[in-house]
């Protein structure tokens, strides 16, 4: 389990390394917007498909995006406090 956690953590800062810091959530942790630089625009639904396209590179399944998206949230907030 430690190691999933692990890798789980791995590729949420992926994701947010990928956005350059371009993700924008609220106070309660809910995903508002992100930037991509690939596509080069902000998007409300983009996310999950940032969050797929990573997932999909580290070969997790479809079903661990919740738990990718959970450490993307986790990390942002963590950073916004500090």
């Amino acid at each position: 389990m430690v190691n999933f956690e692990k890798l789980y953590k791995k590729v949420a800062l992926q994701v947010i390394e990928r956005c350059h810091g371009g993700i924008k959530i609220t106070k309660h942790g809910k995903i508002i917007e992100v930037y991509d630089p690939v596509r080069h625009i902000w998007s409300k639904g983009i996310v999950g498909l940032v969050i797929k396209e990573e997932c999909k590179n580290a070969n997790l399944r479809d079903w661990e995006i919740a738990n990718v998206r959970s450490y993307i949230i986790l990390e942002l907030l963590k950073k916004s406090k500090n």
